[in-house]
């Protein structure tokens, strides 16, 4: 087992962000039909429009939590033949899901939030350049030190790649 490589992190995280849309996808479409089609916002169904989030966070916690403590791998992780573990080798339990979460979360917002916003507003791609950069920093200092992405030094992982033979 050597260190995951940044392409590779890369390859599974667009792989598992898709899969966790089409998962928060179904989610809408299910709560969707307990409200006869209205949409789910504050204005049509009240403070259940909170419940209606804590939901849709449940899920994708959950995603990462099954996929993490169970075998190491999410979906996207598997496909890429990538492995999450702790330094020693062990199994990761519901607190560094949670640690990795809220680390990495706010990073790939970013990224997603400004590139969306540019795109609906036309505007110019300086803004997602710069919201960017905190991911991009994180990423080239795993690349050139191979010391691991913040998230993993401040949850005491790792991700390997595994060989087709440990696969």
């Amino acid at each position: 087992m050597t260190a995951a490589n940044v392409s590779r992190r890369l390859a599974s995280t667009c792989y598992d962000g898709l899969l966790v849309m089409a998962l928060l996808m179904i989610m809408t479409a299910a709560l969707l039909l307990t409200t006869h089609g209205r949409a789910l916002a504050h204005a049509s169904i009240g403070a259940w429009v909170y419940a209606y989030h804590a939901t849709l966070i449940a899920t994708l916690v959950g995603y990462f939590y099954i996929g993490w403590t169970r075998k190491g791998q999410t979906l996207g992780m598997k496909a890429w033949g990538l492995r999450l573990q702790r330094v020693h080798g062990q199994r990761i339990d519901l607190t560094t899901v949670l640690i990795r979460l809220a680390i990495a979360g706010p990073l790939y917002l970013l990224v997603i939030g400004s590139t969306l916003y540019c795109m609906r507003t036309h505007g110019n791609w300086l803004w997602p350049a710069c919201a960017s950069l905190p991911f991009a920093i994180n990423c080239l200092w795993h690349a050139r030190t191979g010391l691991g992405t913040l998230e993993d030094r401040l949850s005491g992982t790792h991700i390997v790649y595994l060989t087709p033979a440990e696969r």
